[in-house]
């Protein structure tokens, strides 16, 4: 999913000790692990051999293998604390990367472990960090702030990693990279085990999925949500795939991720800045301006467009995902953060499982994903103008109560 969470010391100072540090050096150290090589993992698929379907069938498995585990990593959090459900995730991203390295071509079974290994790494690891997030900033009045703050240093080592992966690649191999990235993935967990003290389970009793979404406004966030991530994955899976085969090398897709860091750099901050009340204009322009560049991609054959459009992408989709996280994690500290947290990534596979379902049985999968990516973003200026609507309306008939009394 949509990829990392690093957490503002000086926000969170009232709700941890000092031991908290050891958690930040821990996200660090996964952070650039993941970043090496996260962009590369469908160009290595390519080059061991598997097909363009093959990665969408791979990709689709993993995808729908994720959705029922965000239940189980809930269910696990709740029982015993987000820091273990981390450690565990942390292992199963380890079986990943010792998977993929051992990975040959028409090898299915090991494919499909694969696959799931990276479903239980995303829905432990990702569900547990998304309810820390909540946590440690729970009654804080600036949680934009506080989202464009960890994108912000996440961009950071998103110029680093990358970079040096494709060195690695470039100058050794794929399996060096994989054996770099485990590494330091080993080195990341090591600080978890000593942390003792930070509060990470749920106070509150879980809601239930048909009891959580009481009302148009959660319902609109999160169905919002499903659909901008199909435009992610889009953006960081087929996107890489259609570049690397347009220029036949592994440094054209290195730049990509350098690209949407710098741009998440400069503009996440100001971002962070929206005001509550601007949040769905902002949600509506850059669906709007996302969407049209998909249409250009579609039509325009041209280098410098190609790079130039991953800028302006990134510049735009900031403005989806600040105001929408924002209102996700708002409204989730007030009822269930952990039911939030859960819920905030099944959408997101559950809507990346139907979009690689399509994809699996496609032939021309690149124009197709293009096409669903646009659509995707469209849908949510629908649902955003439709939930504009819905504030006018209510607050019409306030104001009509107020002139009848």
């Amino acid at each position: 999913m949509q990829l990392f969470h690093i957490y503002h010391q000086n926000r969170f100072k009232k709700f941890i000790h000092s031991e908290f540090w050891l958690f930040e050096l821990s996200v660090w150290l996964h952070t650039f692990s993941r970043s090496m090589i996260a962009i590369f993992i469908p160009i290595f698929l390519l080059q061991i051999g598997y097909s363009i379907g093959h990665i969408m069938i791979y990709y689709f498995f993993f995808y729908t293998i994720d959705v029922p585990l965000n239940f189980v990593a809930r269910w696990l959090i709740a029982k015993i604390g987000a820091r273990k459900v981390i450690i565990i995730g942390s292992f199963f991203s380890i079986a990943f990367f010792i998977s993929l390295y051992n990975l040959t071509l028409n090898n299915w079974m090991l494919l499909v472990a694969i696959a799931f290994f990276a479903a239980a790494y995303d829905a432990f690891y990702w569900v547990a960090h998304l309810f820390l997030f909540m946590k440690c900033s729970k009654n804080d009045d600036n949680v934009s702030g506080d989202v464009s703050t960890l994108s912000i240093i996440k961009n950071i080592a998103g110029i680093i990693a990358p970079a040096l992966g494709a060195l690695i690649i470039i100058f050794f191999s794929k399996n060096i990279l994989i054996i770099v990235s485990v590494f330091i993935l080993v080195l990341s967990i090591l600080p978890l085990f000593k942390i003792k003290k930070i509060p990470d389970k749920s106070e509150q009793k879980q809601i239930s999925f048909p009891c959580f979404f009481t009302n148009w406004k959660l319902i609109k966030d999160y169905l919002s949500k499903g659909f901008f991530h199909i435009h992610c994955t889009t953006e960081s899976v087929i996107w890489p795939l259609f570049i690397f085969i347009f220029f036949a090398n592994i440094e054209s897709v290195a730049v990509l991720p350098i690209i949407i860091s710098i741009t998440g750099i400069l503009f996440t901050f100001f971002a962070g800045k929206i005001h509550k009340a601007k949040r769905t204009k902002m949600i509506i322009l850059g669906s709007f301006f996302v969407a049209i560049i998909w249409i250009f991609r579609l039509v325009i054959e041209n280098t410098l467009f190609y790079y130039s459009s991953v800028f302006l992408v990134g510049l735009f989709s900031i403005l989806i995902s600040i105001p929408l996280d924002s209102n996700i994690f708002e409204r989730g500290e007030k009822r269930d953060a952990l039911s939030t947290s859960t819920y905030r990534n099944l959408f997101a596979m559950f809507f990346g499982a139907c979009f690689y379902g399509v994809l699996s049985i496609l032939i021309n999968v690149f124009n197709i994903s293009f096409i669903l990516a646009s659509s995707g973003l469209f849908f949510v200026i629908i649902i955003s103008y439709l939930s504009g609507i819905k504030k006018y309306d209510l607050a019409m008939e306030s104001i009509n109560i107020e002139k009848s009394g």
